[in-house]
């Protein structure tokens, strides 16, 4: 696994009143799942939240990877 291999991306949807998303995605592959949060105010709000996420998702995704070499 490399961490490079995942990223965030923002957009904003067209609801009224227009918010912000994030979404976790992967490079090499789909996720199979949507790892995702809306209802931000702001990009800059919607990419911290997000590279938040995506550091406890590498993190947990870690640990689990060390778990099940030992």
């Amino acid at each position: 696994m490399s961490n490079n291999d995942y990223y965030v991306v923002t957009f904003k949807r067209g609801e009224h009143p227009d918010r912000w998303s994030w979404e976790i995605r992967r490079r090499s592959k789909p996720l199979g799942v949507k790892l995702m949060a809306r209802g931000f105010q702001s990009d800059s709000a919607a990419q911290i939240a997000g590279k938040r996420a995506l550091d406890e998702f590498l993190s947990a995704l870690s640990e689990e990877e060390r778990r099940r070499c030992t």
